[in-house]
């Protein structure tokens, strides 16, 4: 298993579990696009478990861009700042994810 897979998936699960007992249910089935019924078992499940869950070969989310998507994030892409950082940063300015008004 490789070390950065498990982490994203691990920290997909606790970002979905922090904004579910945080009252921003709605908010964690349209930005992370869970379902109804992951929002209930999320809740429900201990750090244990997701570390045992988040131990896989695959991804447990799939991104939501469409190809329009993709085609405006690469080519807005600054060249002269390519660190993990601002590229996770410039990537997440095109999720369609409402603003937090908390």
């Amino acid at each position: 298993m490789d070390d950065n897979l498990y982490n994203l998936n691990l920290d997909y699960l606790i970002a979905a579990k922090e904004l579910i007992l945080a009252g921003n249910e709605q908010r964690a089935l349209f930005c992370l696009g869970l379902t109804p019924e992951a929002i209930t078992l999320i809740r429900n499940m201990s750090i244990k478990q997701f570390k045992l869950l988040a131990r896989s070969d695959y991804l447990k989310f799939a991104p939501r861009f469409n190809p329009n998507q993709w085609e405006e994030f690469l080519q807005s892409v600054n060249a002269d700042d390519d660190s993990a950082e601002s590229r996770a940063t410039e990537l997440l300015m095109y999720l369609p994810c409402p603003a937090d008004k908390s």
